[in-house]
């Protein structure tokens, strides 16, 4: 149920609470009824306020006091409505995942992201020659710009590196094949070791790994 349904029952709830206490608590006397044709409506004189009904002042007071604590309640409801909300809406704009919902009820991952990691995998299988390093680096890097194309927002604190893992790891893919594959194209960019044939083949098999992972949840 919506939030300004649920507090528009709450509104009505605390009008009816209201009338029901205030049913019958005026403390103006009415005169009984005689043979006149109409109400006779009398004020007590000055001297004889004192003999105003107590119960009736009692009740005006009462009344008064729960409108005031059911408006304290449904401020505080309101309150509480709004902190629910706004935690919901921060994580649409930070990142909520934006594709498809399968029929067994899990995101599949952007159309955008399985078509990057597939051209990522490509690039570097069919890769002729050239230094193993700037393949392994060409290959994460288009991988973190299929993950910024996806249409999923990037969080402030979040580097593309980061964001790119988070976003495979939400689509399920395996994170021991990202770690391998991050790792390697970490130490081509900025390490100082040599990077061999091996370490090419090593992150080749973990795109492909991802590239599974991915395809898997489009299934």
């Amino acid at each position: 149920m919506r939030p300004r349904v649920v507090l528009a029952l709450l509104v009505g709830l605390a009008l009816v609470v209201v009338a029901l206490a205030a049913r019958g608590a005026s403390p103006v006397p009415y005169a009984e009824r005689g043979e006149q044709d109409g109400p006779v409506i009398t004020k007590p004189p000055a001297e004889d306020v004192a003999d105003v009904d107590p119960g009736s002042v009692a009740g005006g007071s009462l009344a008064l006091v729960v409108l005031v604590l059911v408006l304290m309640v449904l401020i505080v409801l309101a309150g509480l409505l709004t902190m629910v909300r706004l935690p919901r809406k921060r994580r649409r704009r930070g990142g909520t995942p934006t594709g498809e919902t399968g029929d067994d009820g899990y995101v599949k991952a952007p159309e955008l992201l399985v078509r990057g990691a597939r051209e990522a995998l490509e690039d570097l299988a069919r890769r002729a020659g050239g230094p193993p390093r700037d393949a392994v680096v060409v290959a994460w890097l288009r991988l973190e710009q299929a993950a910024a194309d996806s249409g999923v927002g990037r969080l402030a604190h979040q580097t593309p590196t980061e964001f790119t893992g988070s976003l495979l790891a939400r689509y399920a893919v395996d994170e021991a094949a990202t770690g391998k594959l991050r790792r390697v194209y970490q130490r081509a960019r900025f390490g100082t070791a040599e990077v061999t044939e091996d370490d090419a083949r090593t992150a080749r098999e973990a795109l492909e790994h991802i590239v599974r992972d991915l395809d898997g949840s489009r299934a």
